[in-house]
């Protein structure tokens, strides 16, 4: 999917059309989904946690976790469209350990600054190489760090005949191969819901020994 369509397309009324639409798309499919990531955000972010959303648009994990009260050190959001980050900027002003970056993210230049999560919702199904971005990402976990994807996946049959030409049409978005999936290292848990049109994917950096934790942990 060109990345040029789709930052016109988060252009559109100043990217103010998305939320809603989100909330939507979340609600018909990724109810439970949503629920997972949730109780993985519980487990995984504490007091000292350094997160990074890439793909943040304006913030909705940043909000997941103030909802869910979830202390955290330092949040960073970093998304190719000023339209959404001005929205994020506006909702979150008045909180000091919160930044947003302008930037591709897949295109992250090499920084000694590492992460104890890295979200990324909503964003493998608008690229081309979704398994390369996965894999070069996990350089920026700090060992015994968590990367957690959220995205649109190949659906069963029944659903991909309708479902495929709207999430083109309507997010510019193709849903992420079973092939590509299985290229991702370091998988701890992976969930797939809606008939299999939304893929949860806990990635652990070197140093996580108890994968049944990670997996127990989308059950609470």
């Amino acid at each position: 999917m060109s990345r040029v369509s789709v930052r016109r397309l988060y252009s559109v009324a100043g990217g103010r059309w998305w939320d809603p639409f989100r909330v939507v798309w979340e609600f018909c499919t990724s109810q439970q989904a949503i629920r997972d990531l949730e109780s993985l955000f519980r487990r995984y972010v504490s007091a000292q946690t350094r997160v990074l959303d890439l793909g943040c648009g304006t913030g909705a994990n940043l909000g997941r976790l103030i909802q869910l009260q979830l202390p955290f050190k330092q949040y960073t959001g970093v998304d190719f469209s000023p339209h959404m980050l001005a929205l994020a900027r506006k909702r979150f002003r008045d909180m000091a350990n919160v930044t947003f970056m302008e930037g591709d993210a897949t295109s992250l230049r090499q920084s000694d600054e590492l992460y104890d999560v890295i979200a990324a919702t909503w964003l493998l199904d608008h690229l081309d190489e979704p398994a390369a971005f996965v894999n070069d990402v996990q350089r920026l976990l700090v060992p015994g760090g968590h990367l957690l994807l959220l995205f649109y996946s190949r659906p069963r049959w029944f659903v991909r005949f309708w479902l495929a030409p709207l999430g083109r049409m309507l997010v510019r978005a193709d849903p992420v191969a079973r092939e590509e999936v299985s290229k991702f290292s370091g998988v701890l848990f992976k969930k797939t819901r809606a008939a299999s049109a939304v893929t949860l994917i806990d990635i652990g950096a070197p140093g996580v020994v108890d994968p049944g934790a990670a997996r127990q942990a989308c059950y609470h």
